[in-house]
């Protein structure tokens, strides 16, 4: 998202520069293509000292301070509030407090970070449910807003070329085909995904599902292992990270999140923009993402899951999903959203002196 936000900021009005706590990954590469400065801390404990120093000296010069995430809000109000007495706003993109599901040391930055909030000068999050997740934890409401996920719908789109290659690619044939995006761990909760799968087996077995994301792939023993006890073997394609997700999209049926914990998750927008009906766990805000343009089921419920699968494969009409798409662009389209979050920087830079 942060990706985005830079690729559509308007460049006239706002001079961005990204610091990032690591290495510059993939997206620091692609952000310095863009031609915005990436300063990368490859902050550890032993460097602690030395890049906050680093972040300060980057820091002088920017009229606002804007920090993405758990370790960067707190590195970012050390340099923002207690080095520099600048105007700093935090970034919230996670839901799932759950201290069964979240690591324990994040959780003591979360926690810590609550108590801060009060001097942070304004908290945005991408979604409802992390709004109200995050207040039940002690985080200040003085100056809270939400700006959902943005998602380009020039590049997610239905493409009927890209549905006929893949399908022939991977032989689906007639098969009412299923796909979920999202790497492989414990929020994504595939346990109960492959059990509705198993279930739905029962009753259909004209299905196949494309599993999208790093780690799911054959190499994965745990993984496989769970398929084959539960003997979808035959009826799932691990397809592990790509980087043709309209395209996978659009050969596929129907989109499933079956998740224990989302914010505002980027998957079921840009399945909805190639026209999937989605059926997503009532977690975050995927009820309210999805609307009345696909199905909501209980977190872990791998029977309600089964259930709805049975009656879409029942359902002979598979025409795409135009309801999604149009909800997407009417709400969620990057450019509206981008305007969100400058204008809300645009506030601040009135006060600045």
């Amino acid at each position: 998202m942060l990706y985005k936000l830079l690729k559509y900021s308007d460049r006239d009005r706002f001079n961005h520069e990204v610091i990032l706590l690591t290495n510059e990954g993939s997206y620091g590469k692609e952000i310095q293509r863009m031609g915005y400065e990436v300063h990368c801390l490859e902050i550890s404990i032993k460097n602690m000292f030395s890049s906050l120093v680093k972040a300060r000296n980057i820091c002088k010069k920017a009229d606002l301070i804007n920090t993405w995430l758990y370790h960067a809000d707190l590195i970012g109000f050390i340099v923002a509030k207690l080095l520099l007495r600048k105007k700093l706003i935090w970034n919230i993109r996670h839901s799932n407090l759950d201290k069964n599901v979240i690591k324990p040391t994040t959780l003591k930055i979360v926690k810590l970070n609550a108590f801060l909030s009060k001097y942070v000068d304004c908290i945005t999050f991408n979604s409802y449910d992390a709004l109200d997740n995050h207040l039940q934890m002690g985080y200040s409401n003085k100056n809270t807003k939400i700006f959902p996920n943005g998602f380009e719908v020039d590049i997610f789109k239905f493409n009927i070329n890209a549905r006929e290659k893949i399908r022939q690619e991977y032989g689906l044939g007639e098969n009412k085909v299923l796909i979920t995006v999202g790497r492989w761990n414990i929020f994504k909760d595939y346990y109960t995904l492959l059990r509705a799968l198993s279930e739905l087996k029962k009753h259909n077995d004209k299905f196949k599902m494309l599993m999208v994301g790093a780690d799911l792939t054959n190499s994965n023993s745990e993984l496989t292992a769970l398929i084959d006890r539960l003997d979808l073997k035959d009826n799932i394609i691990l397809l592990g990270r790509r980087i043709d997700i309209p395209e996978l999209l659009s050969a596929a049926d129907i989109y499933i999140s079956s998740s224990l914990g989302e914010s505002f998750s980027n998957a079921i927008g840009e399945a909805m923009a190639c026209e999937l009906p989605c059926v997503v766990t009532d977690v975050g805000d995927s009820k309210l993402i999805v609307g009345d343009t696909g199905k909501v089921v209980p977190a872990k419920d791998f029977i309600s899951l089964s259930k709805v699968l049975i009656g879409y494969l029942e359902n002979s009409d598979f025409s795409r999903n135009i309801a999604a798409r149009n909800r997407i662009i009417d709400k969620y389209e990057i450019k509206k959203v981008t305007r969100m979050f400058e204008d809300n920087y645009a506030n601040f830079f009135q006060n600045v002196t």
